[in-house]
């Protein structure tokens, strides 16, 4: 598959003080005024923490484990803000709205399990060999060669993968081989600080 692009560098416009796109700064009035449907569903998944695996779960338990359906287009993702903002936001959020929260730690650990809480969440009853298709599909090294979830269509101008991968390694706890101990002093004083008074709390490790 060979896809045109042409590679230009977007202007950066603030709304609320968050910086977006113009192409997306020039349309916010119809973003902010779009009305949801109710059987509507939304991902929200901070970068890097799993965004490409939950949507292509989603989208293979919507199409009963058709992979050819679930190769129709490539997934991305958008990011901006803090992290500490949207995790916590969300786990506020769920207390009020009917709002599935996962835990990357959680899929990796196993994955059938937290695969059947999304197909319970979106009302899908699914034979078991069809969720051992999907298990088998969304395996972190099987989408590392999916060409539609691995980011390899977006030309080396905008992400070289000889300099850095998109997906990496999927594992949990890879952080030691990265942090010197005063770096992971200094993140556990921030994370302490930031995540205080509430009841959300993450695994480091597996």
């Amino acid at each position: 598959m060979k896809i045109g692009w042409e590679v230009t560098r977007n202007e950066i416009a603030e709304v609320e003080g968050i910086p977006l796109t113009t192409r997306t700064y020039d349309i916010w009035d119809k973003i902010w005024a779009f009305q949801a449907k109710p059987d509507d569903l939304l991902i929200a998944t901070y970068a890097k923490a799993g965004t490409t695996w939950t949507q292509e779960i989603v989208d293979m338990i919507q199409h009963d484990g058709d992979t050819k359906k679930c190769k129709r287009a490539a997934i991305y993702e958008l990011l901006w803000g803090s992290w500490y903002e949207h995790v916590k936001g969300w786990w506020k959020a769920k207390d009020n709205h009917r709002i599935l929260y996962l835990f990357y730690e959680d899929i990796k650990e196993n994955p059938r399990r937290e695969i059947q809480k999304v197909m319970q969440f979106l009302g899908k009853d699914l034979e078991k060999e069809v969720l051992d298709k999907i298990i088998q599909n969304t395996q972190f090294e099987n989408m590392k060669d999916n060409p539609m979830a691995n980011y390899t269509t977006v030309p080396p101008e905008i992400m070289n993968h000889k300099i850095s991968p998109f997906m990496r390694k999927g594992a949990v706890g890879d952080w030691k081989n990265h942090f010197t101990v005063a770096q992971n002093e200094r993140f556990d004083e921030d994370y302490e600080q930031k995540m205080a008074g509430i009841s959300l709390t993450f695994r480091m490790e597996l």
